[in-house]
């Protein structure tokens, strides 16, 4: 189907949306709450703003005070809603509950108390990660040290919550990463397959991903509908999690059961005629609530924004708990995703130059990325390539609670990732635009990890100093698999010019398949955790952590005998100290050095598949965070080392080994706000300014260098503004800027930065007693080409493998229509 043809099709549905949103009042049978809002002195407070949050879809509905002080919302679907009142000088009020029956009149009567006057400043708890208080999130689950508030962590810690996953149309990874402008990503084959990172450096495979706090596998597909929250703690989190790359923690917290029966139904449509329905419902039954179920099911299919391309998705997640007493829950969760894409874009490739021995750089890079061309046209990627991945997981957890402040979880999780992968590339020649494209298969087609954490956490007061304690056990186990009998790695297609793109037959012995594994590789990490978080009184705190682990590789021939592998064990201590100028505000200083599980060795090199032997990384942190309105902020100085392992030329003419090869040393800033202006202008947003160069490389020309694809400065704003006069109604924006990019290691030449800005709307209103919510969104609206991964394949000076660059998407429009039952 042709765009224009989409169009026009398009426009009766949409004429039929707006008619059914016009007309409902009519047909609907609703609720309504209203109230007085008063101060300390019972005075009436006008201009007061009063928002009512549905706990069983991301909807939000907003009121201000008259001159009476009195708010009401007409017209509101039957469910259950908290609802806040906000007021510059008071002090917030939230009530968590409240159920709203069908036909129902109810009055709410709120009070505010002055701001400071209390530290109880919320009536039974308070929500968070909601459009009503700019997706703050206020609490954060961090590993065995428990729930914690963020302000209190001596770490950068930002949180992407369901409500805003839900109203930016968020559904990848990437999608995600685009509203954490303090995470990076590196596209590995495609824009579905990446690894995380922050300042400057790429996470691992397993080490930097976890799920619930137990490890995953990252490299596979990703559906962010079942999750409830991504929760990402720069740097290096060895106290938390155990050994991993100081490239970030990333924990995708599941969604899990609802106090209250919720469902969610939404009809989405995504770039020319990607079709998705997708479902979410959750509650709980049997006496006493005991039994609690959450299920996510959808099923997208269509063309995207390229002729010929197809984008197929699949996610079945179901989670399940039992409560045998109000003390302890046993839950348990099973999810599979699959996802086709073919016909997107392949990626490019330039260099190496001709091969070169020794470390003296000769000749120089000559081949320099060209502008990114239009991601549209049909021919840079082939209608039968791409990847069809599979991501399986299932996991266990035991929550007890010997009081209100000992509680003890022990969990385990078990993985699955299939992954065929043939995707294109197109290798560049020369600096007129020639390239040849080529299948690359060579890669691990299957992933499988089984995790574990447990841990007690508990207080202790005494002398007028209070101790948070924990001890906890957490380790995995990661294979890796490869072909008995591997295809080339590489299939030639031919030959064609990056303004001209061709598109190729198949190949005529057809495309590998994923047959005949072994396990090539198992590295396996276990270890205990301690920790103290000492407050003593004046304001002053220390958090002391340290993790013994031990750490190992077994590497494995194609007859499943072991051929190598190493064990070491080592302790990762983490030492904060922090000052808190009042209760909302915080200073740190951390340090922490880690253990760290060696990476494994890519396709194509002569240790292929196996894993490097664990090395160590250190870093320094200083920060100032804050958790009061209108606006939280947190602002961090860091600098961070480690050993950088990467391909280099090796032994005969071609052959190339992954080794260590010298120290990344990243130095840099963050700043990020959350907050909202005025009752109606909410923000969220955040910028980093970044040096990462790579030191102890043996080649002069590169010794000192930055690093390759990584820009100095990068942010990103996202805003939603309430309209006034149209009840329900914000409009919504975002900008995202990214600065000058290093093409090549010797920091020769260079890709030009980018801004591009994205234009949407969401309008919520009831529909025969059911609250409809219309979601719009115009991303890339200026049609800017850009690459959004540009890659090292090697900053060692002997141009051992070549750098790669992915095309970003052009502009494409997203719109659901979700309804809350």
């Amino acid at each position: 189907m042709s765009r224009y043809a989409f169009v026009r099709l398009s426009l009766p549905f949409l004429a039929l949306f707006s008619w059914l949103l016009a007309a409902s009042p009519a047909f609907a049978q609703t609720a309504q709450l209203s109230g007085t809002v008063k101060d300390p002195d019972q005075s009436v407070v006008a201009n007061a703003t009063v928002t009512l949050h549905s706990t069983q879809s991301s909807a939000t509905l907003d009121a201000a005070t008259n001159q009476s002080g009195q708010y009401t919302f007409s017209s509101v679907a039957p469910g259950t809603y908290s609802l806040e009142a906000h007021k510059a000088g008071f002090a917030p009020i939230v009530l968590p509950s409240i159920v709203l029956a069908a036909g129902q009149s109810l009055t709410r009567d709120l009070t505010f108390t002055l701001a400071g006057a209390s530290t109880s400043i919320t009536v039974n708890g308070g929500s968070a990660g909601t459009p009503a208080n700019g997706y703050y999130v206020d609490n954060v689950d961090q590993g065995v040290m428990g729930s914690a508030p963020i302000v209190n962590q001596p770490y950068t810690i930002t949180v992407l919550p369901s409500d805003q996953i839900v109203n930016t149309q968020v559904k990848s990874l990437r999608d995600a990463f685009k509203f954490m402008p303090l995470v990076g990503f590196t596209e590995q084959q495609g824009s579905e397959i990446l690894r995380p990172s922050t300042r400057g450096v790429q996470g691992s495979i397993a080490q930097n991903t976890r799920m619930d706090g137990m490890a995953i596998a990252i490299t596979g597909g990703n559906a962010m509908e079942q999750y409830q929250e991504l929760q990402v703690e720069n740097g290096l989190g060895a106290a938390m999690y155990g050994p991993a790359n100081p490239s970030g923690m990333f924990d995708f917290v599941l969604k899990r059961p609802t106090e209250d029966r919720t469902a969610n139904l939404y009809l989405e449509q995504d770039s020319s005629s990607i079709g998705t329905a997708y479902g979410d419902a959750g509650g709980r039954l049997g006496p006493h609530k005991i039994f609690g179920y959450r299920t996510n099911l959808l099923f997208g299919d269509g063309t995207a924004y390229v002729e010929q391309s197809r984008l197929r998705r699949r996610l079945a997640e179901f989670a399940f708990d039992l409560r045998p007493t109000n003390r302890t829950t046993l839950d348990a969760h099973y999810s599979a995703y699959d996802i086709v894409q073919r016909g997107y874009p392949g990626w490019f490739t330039y260099g190496p130059n001709k091969a070169v021995k020794g470390t003296t750089q000769n000749p120089a890079p000559t081949l320099i990325l060209p502008g990114a061309p239009d991601p549209t046209r049909v021919g840079y990627g082939q209608a039968y390539a791409g990847i069809n991945l599979t991501t399986q997981s299932t996991s266990v957890r035991l929550l007890h609670d010997f009081s209100p402040n000992w509680h003890a979880m022990a969990g385990a999780l078990a993985q699955r990732l299939d992954r065929f992968i043939d995707t294109p590339v197109n290798n560049l020649t020369d600096n007129n635009g020639n390239y040849s494209t080529s299948l690359a298969t060579g890669f691990a087609p299957r992933f499988g990890v089984e995790s574990d954490l447990g841990y007690i956490t508990g207080t202790i007061a005494r002398w007028g100093i209070k101790q948070d304690v924990v001890l906890a056990s957490e380790g995995y186990r990661f294979n890796q698999y490869a072909y008995i009998a591997p295809a080339a790695a590489n299939v030639l297609l031919g030959t064609a010019n990056i303004n001209a793109p061709v598109i190729f037959a198949p190949p005529a012995a057809g495309l590998p398949q994923n047959r005949n594994l072994y396990q090539s590789a198992v590295v396996h990490q276990q270890g205990f955790n301690l920790g103290d978080l000492i407050t003593f009184p004046y304001r002053f705190s220390v958090r002391l952590a340290a993790s013994q682990d031990w750490i190992g590789v077994d590497n494995n021939n194609s007859s499943n005998v072991r051929t190598s592998g190493s064990n070491k064990n080592g302790i990762s201590p983490s030492v904060s100290v922090m000052y808190k100028p009042t209760a909302s505000t915080t200073a740190y200083a951390t340090y922490a050095s880690s253990l760290q599980q060696g990476d494994i060795a890519p396709g194509g090199t002569v240790n292929a598949n196996q894993a490097l032997a664990p090395y160590r990384s250190k870093e320094w942190e200083l920060g100032f965070k804050t958790s009061a309105r209108p606006i939280n902020l947190t602002a961090a100085l860091f600098r961070l080392e480690r050993p950088f392992a990467n391909t280099v030329a090796f032994g005969t003419a071609g052959q190339t080994i992954f080794e260590i090869v010298g120290k990344q040393v990243n130095y840099g800033a963050e700043l990020s706000a959350q907050g909202t202006l005025f009752h109606r202008l909410l923000l969220d947003g955040g910028f980093t300014t970044l040096n990462a160069r790579l030191n102890d490389t043996g080649v002069a020309a590169t010794d000192g260098k930055r690093f390759v694809g990584i820009p100095g400065y990068h942010s990103n704003l996202y805003g939603e503004y309430r309209v006034p006069g149209v009840t329900n109604l914000s409009v919504t924006g975002n900008w995202q800027f990214t600065g000058r990019r290093p093409q090549d290691d010797e920091n020769l030449h260079s890709t030009g930065g980018f801004n591009t800005f994205d234009l949407g709307a969401r309008y919520s209103r009831t529909i025969f007693t059911k609250l409809a919510t219309l979601r719009f969104t115009a991303n890339n609206l200026g049609n800017v080409r850009y690459y959004s991964t540009i890659a090292a394949g090697d900053i060692t000076g002997t141009n051992a493998s070549s750098n790669t660059a992915h095309l970003a998407p052009p502009r494409t429009i997203s719109s659901s229509l979700q309804f809350s039952f």
